[in-house]
């Protein structure tokens, strides 16, 4: 998820903070440009993920967010968690 939470730094580290809280948040981190906070989330499957999505876009300093979404069918290829977030 790609979330704008008005550009200041202190304010996108703490929103981070608190939306490694939530169980599916895996990663979260502030970052520069034009978003000001980045998180991955892991869910079971897309009616948790998109349940996940939601209680976390009512967290307070969301302005404006994007999901973007794995294709399912992106598992069973040789190219599936060889990103540069795996360990």
């Amino acid at each position: 998820m790609l979330i704008r939470s008005g550009g200041r730094v202190p304010k996108a580290m703490k929103l981070a903070e608190r939306l490694k809280e939530f169980e599916s948040v895996k990663e979260a981190y502030a970052v520069f440009g034009r978003y000001d906070v980045v998180a991955f989330f892991e869910c079971g499957d897309m009616k948790e993920m998109f349940r996940s999505l939601s209680k976390a876009t009512e967290e307070s300093g969301i302005m404006v967010s994007e999901s973007l979404i794995e294709v399912p069918e992106n598992h069973g290829t040789e190219e599936h968690g060889k990103g540069p977030f795996v360990n």
